[in-house]
């Protein structure tokens, strides 16, 4: 790139490595260990002792200590669990205090950076290696020989906000005088909870062996219910919810007075309405006020412009000395939907995190300002291999574009077309990865070469293909034609909340346009694409290309035909779904319901090994099909105020391993000089 700084110059200026490995389990946060005594413990704001007569056990933060000196809380040692989670801080241990002022795009979007930097409480959780599994709410799990049995250990002694006890019957509630409730839920439960994650499965049945143990049975093989339990449908509001709590709202437990009342005065005509609203979290994040939850923060107010959240006084974590975490005080997330605002907030000093909406194409400013707004910069491995992705609709309503993009010499042609290098100089600042969409290196879906298929820039080679594929006519301009006359031309409809989607979509169309193609752009809103999506009324469109080992079964993105955001078979799969009667149903062809089937028995496997195995061969089935491709591959600045200490290094950001959750976002804080 010939214009900024390139790579090479931006890691000696910043010290950083842009190739940053996923932190390794050894010497890596979350670690078990013993508490030190507490009267050992190097915070630098100790919380004075409550006048009880008795020394405390542990360490709290001063804001919690006057609640308990006033009488309104309980002392921590009566808070914490017999046993509680002990954190081993990357760095060193904190100092309680301060507040930390995050951005998102709109009021529903409580993740992203809230999520990095308040963390999340989950049924299993993501290792600090950002892809193998460990505990969370529940201690331990085991399977019976054929995983068609879970049981889930939950850890005993664990309170809610409001300080309630945290037991199966948390579980029990939420799933079968919820999910199993009718008019609760009238679809019957999430697809997450049925047997094979398939639509048409059977619901799990849970059974409560005791106070703190659970069964969890299926009618097929299940073992890869634990990547859901690691993910969002682990979270509060899916599983579990505070049943101490909500009963009030269920007409099996509450007054029906006072639920008919309650609802009337909401605005709503049904319990079940008012009963979701009391229970409305956000992202993994409790977003009701007023609604207790297990996470290191609670919500306890919110504004037109922003969210508020406070230390949770019942949080069942400790560090190595014996102070309750988390150290930091209270996070407030600020709603702004320009995310040049929120760079222009960042570097005046008016939030001290930015993840999300942090960019590569912004290193210059970040650079700039590093000292001026006390800020400094982690690069991060992304979960995006591929940052943009490009999904044509295989099942487009126009007939010659169906064909078009049907036929595998097009896709071929329109992939080998892309300038990748281009993109990454223009787009990523030279930062990035030029490369077909396959997972990084270190995968246990990867071998070595997939990301070199079909990803060479040869526009000679890629023009060969299209007039083999029957499009070697064209205009006066040289644009092709397709069979009646018309040119070769679509609709390109893309979210504009989507990062870079745009710039490399204008890039990729002039690339296009130099081998005889010519498709239109129309930046949308989310909304509307989702619309378009569910009508079939899409022409093409980009996505984030992201992959994790844990989400990949889930929303592969591109290896299958429906699922996602923007999937490129939405028709092929309404009819493999069995509903062939929709007005938008297509018949797929013969090696795309493969796909469809094959992939059910790869979530089926019993075991780790024809789990890969199965993987590989629909990896290698979509490097020859390729139905749709990716750009380039990123890595992810994430920019801080100098002074937050143990956030580490070296980590893996992406909404497909929720940021920076793994790495114990409790255990951070503000260091004091």
């Amino acid at each position: 790139m010939k214009d900024g700084i390139d790579r090479r110059t931006f890691l000696r200026m910043s010290g950083l490595s842009a190739a940053a490995a996923v932190a390794a389990a050894c010497g890596a946060p979350g670690g078990d260990a013993e508490p030190e005594a507490a009267d050992e413990a190097p915070a630098a704001e100790e919380a004075p002792a409550a006048d009880s007569g008795t020394m405390s056990k542990y360490n709290e933060s001063p804001l919690l200590a006057e609640r308990v000196a006033a009488g309104t809380l309980p002392p921590v040692d009566e808070r914490l669990p017999a046993n509680p989670v002990v954190i081993e801080p990357l760095e060193e241990v904190g100092q309680y205090g301060g507040t930390t002022r995050v951005a998102i795009g709109n009021p529903n979007h409580l993740f992203g950076d809230p999520q990095a930097v308040m963390g999340t409480e989950l049924i299993l959780r993501i290792a600090p290696d950002f892809s193998s599994i460990t505990s969370g709410l529940a201690e331990s799990w085991e399977f019976n020989e054929d995983a068609t049995e879970q049981i889930l250990h939950l850890r005993e002694g664990l309170m809610w906000s409001d300080g309630a006890p945290f037991s199966a019957d948390d579980f029990m509630f939420s799933w079968h005088d919820l999910w199993l409730n009718e008019e609760y839920a009238p679809g019957g439960p999430p697809t997450a909870w049925k047997a094979g994650a398939s639509p048409g499965g059977d619901p799990l049945q849970m059974e409560k062996i005791d106070d703190y143990t659970i069964k969890l049975s299926f009618s097929k093989p299940y073992p890869l219910i634990v990547l859901h339990e690691t993910f969002y449908a682990g979270s509060q509001g899916g599983l579990w919810q505070p049943a101490h709590y909500l009963k009030q709202f269920h007409p099996e437990y509450g007054d029906a007075d006072e639920i008919a009342k309650m609802t009337e005065e909401a605005g709503f005509e049904e319990w079940r309405q008012l009963i979701r609203d009391k229970g409305r979290v956000g992202s993994t994040i409790p977003a009701q006020i007023g609604l207790p939850g297990m996470t290191a923060f609670i919500r306890v107010d919110d504004a037109p412009d922003h969210h508020t959240y406070e230390r949770n006084p019942y949080y069942w974590k400790i560090d190595t000395a014996g102070n309750q975490l988390p150290y930091i005080d209270k996070t407030i997330v600020f709603v702004i939907g320009d995310r040049e605002v929120a760079n222009a907030k960042l570097i005046a000093g008016e939030l001290e995190f930015s993840g999300r909406q942090a960019d590569l194409a912004n290193m210059e400013l970040y650079m700039a300002n590093l000292e001026s707004a006390d800020l400094k910069i982690k690069m991060w491995k992304s979960t995006f291999p591929g940052r943009t992705i490009i999904v044509p609709n295989h099942t487009h309503k126009d007939p010659q574009v169906r064909e078009f993009f049907g036929n595998k010499d097009v896709r071929h042609a329109m992939s080998i077309s892309i300038n990748r290098e281009e993109i990454n100089d223009v787009v990523y600042f030279g930062l990035g990865e030029p490369r077909q969409w396959a997972a990084w290196p270190g995968s246990k879906y990867y071998e070595e070469g997939d990301e070199s298929h079909w990803a060479q820039f040869d526009p000679d080679m890629a023009m060969e293909l299209l007039d083999q594929a029957g499009y070697s006519e064209k205009d006066a301009d040289g644009f092709r034609l397709f069979p009646d006359g018309s040119r070769v031309s679509w609709v390109i409809q893309l979210d504009t909340e989507q990062a870079d989607v745009l710039d490399v979509f204008e890039l990729v169309v002039e690339q296009w346009r130099q081998v005889g193609l010519d498709p239109s752009l129309r930046p949308i809103n989310r909304s509307h694409l989702n619309e378009l999506v569910a009508a079939n009324d899409m022409g093409m469109s980009g996505w984030e290309g992201d992959i994790s080992d844990i989400t990949w079964v889930w929303c592969s993105r591109l290896n299958h035909p429906g699922q996602c955001n923007v999937p490129w078979g939405k028709g092929y799969d309404i009819w493999l779904d069995g509903d062939q009667e929709s007005e938008i149903a297509v018949e797929p062809p013969d090696e795309v319901a493969w796909v469809y089937h094959r992939w059910q028995e790869m979530i089926d496997a019993v075991t780790e090994e024809e789990h890969v195995a199965i993987a590989r061969e629909l990896w290698e089935w979509f490097y020859d099909y390729l139905p749709g491709f990716g750009t380039v591959g990123i890595p992810k600045p994430v920019v801080m105020k100098k002074n937050l200490t143990n956030f580490p290094d070296d980590g893996v950001w992406g909404f497909s391993v929720i940021r920076a959750v793994p790495v114990h976002p409790e255990q951070f804080f503000y260091k004091q000089s």
